[in-house]
């Protein structure tokens, strides 16, 4: 970092910001009577670094510290330590934080953790040969002009060091609803290249926060494959778990039984839709969608399996396969209905929340094209789930769970009145998968 990015950037946020604090002033005036030579420049960024933020999230509050407005659109949060490594030395930084969870700010963007680990993916690539001149020029602008292959090296330890312990954390916390999905990437082995599987967890805690629970990479999605990985997460903790959604992979459902027996399954209701379309030509597909649409949308599961079974009545004619598919597996994508409350239907029925983070490897993954290792691969995926999983622990909840508390609560006591239950429940729910 260059002291004329630091020029430009505080110039530019003095265009919205016309105040500048006195604490900036104090603390620069202080530094140049107390600070070894050797450390001002560091704590000078530091400073500077400090105020940029503090202005990026009054922009973005709207107003000042202690102001009232309406333009106010969140409000301060606190701070968040983080450490920088730059040419200078390594700096300790209080990164500021809002309500809202949408602040972070635009300089250290360039310094985040997935951005390192792109340029690693990009530097291995160069070095093996499989990435272009522009790949290398961009390497050696953001790693240093004299970047090797043990640069490399190093850079990666560090970085790994860190990503690991957080991948291998364990999960104290229960997770009533764990979201499972892959998704593939181009990966170099020898002199060829091959597909390679990026297997993905995320859960809704007991609080409501969303949370990476795991990412790991395999050579394809195969029953020994989600069987390690589900594996893996319950040898971590994960307890808790009142339902899965995922697609119909079977090596997931096969995993889920085996490590978490008795734990309900939700079929994706998404993929279902997908896979429906291919059983009907192109003109019914518009009509397939309402249809199953409107099952979906059902009061409860009565109302639900009444309209499938209509729904698989009505096709039978014309595509008895189609019709026989809705009857057999239709009610799969229903588990919902039996199992959580109503108002928790729309955010656990798919594998959407799951998607949004599959858009971001993409993005990233692209840049790279073919990744030289699978470990460079789950590194940058592995960077991007930390900084995603810090953003979503520290602001607003996912989900409400009072209703869930509410819904099991009111299920114990009729069950107490040997009165019928609305849903069934597995006892090993109830007992919060605890082995």
């Amino acid at each position: 970092m260059t002291y004329n990015v630091i020029t430009l950037k505080i110039s530019a946020m003095a265009k919205t910001q016309t105040k500048v604090t006195k604490d900036f002033l104090d603390e620069f005036q202080n530094l140049l009577t107390e600070t070894k030579s050797s450390d001002l420049l560091g704590r000078i960024i530091e400073i500077g670094l400090k105020s940029i933020m503090e202005m990026e999230r009054d922009a973005h509050i709207g107003v000042d510290s202690y102001e009232r407005s309406e333009d106010r659109t969140t409000y301060r949060n606190g701070y968040k330590p983080r450490q920088l490594n730059t040419r200078v030395g390594c700096l300790n930084l209080a990164i500021p934080q809002t309500r809202d969870g949408q602040f972070y700010p635009s300089i250290l963007e360039r310094y985040q953790r997935s951005e390192k680990a792109l340029v690693l993916a990009l530097a291995e690539a160069y070095f093996q040969g499989v990435s272009t001149r522009k790949m290398k020029q961009i390497t050696e602008e953001l790693l240093g002009r004299d970047f090797s292959s043990e640069t490399i090296s190093r850079f990666a330890g560090q970085l790994d060091a860190e990503l690991d312990a957080w991948r291998n954390r364990s999960i104290t916390e229960d997770f009533p609803y764990v979201i499972i999905d892959a998704r593939y990437d181009k990966c170099r082995i020898g002199s060829k290249i091959t597909d390679i599987a990026v297997l993905t967890a995320l859960g809704i805690d007991q609080h409501g926060f969303r949370r990476f629970l795991s990412i790991e990479t395999a050579w394809g999605e195969t029953n020994t494959s989600w069987d390690h990985f589900l594996e893996g997460l319950k040898e971590r903790g994960l307890k808790g778990v009142r339902l899965f959604t995922s697609d119909h992979h079977s090596g997931i459902r096969n995993a889920i039984k085996k490590h978490y027996p008795g734990t309900p399954w939700q079929r994706c209701q998404r993929h279902f839709l997908v896979n429906a379309m291919d059983w009907v030509p192109n003109r019914y597909r518009n009509q397939v969608h309402d249809q199953l649409v409107e099952v979906w949308a059902s009061q409860n599961f009565e109302q639900a399996q009444q309209r499938l079974n209509e729904m698989a009545e009505s096709w039978a004619d014309p595509f008895l396969g189609f019709s026989t598919f809705l009857s057999e597996q239709g009610l799969e994508t229903l588990t919902v209905f039996t199992v959580t409350p109503k108002n928790h239907w729309k955010k656990i029925r798919t594998s959407n929340m799951i998607e949004r983070t599959n858009q971001e490897f993409k993005r990233r993954g692209r840049v790279v094209r073919i990744f030289p290792n699978p470990e460079s691969c789950v590194r940058l995926y592995g960077a991007i789930a930390k900084e995603w999983d810090e953003d979503w622990v520290s602001g607003k909840k996912y989900l409400d769970m009072a209703p869930l508390w509410e819904w099991e609560k009111e299920i114990a006591s009729k069950a107490a009145e040997h009165a019928p239950l609305p849903s069934k429940i597995p006892q090993r729910v109830k007992e919060l998968n605890v082995a």
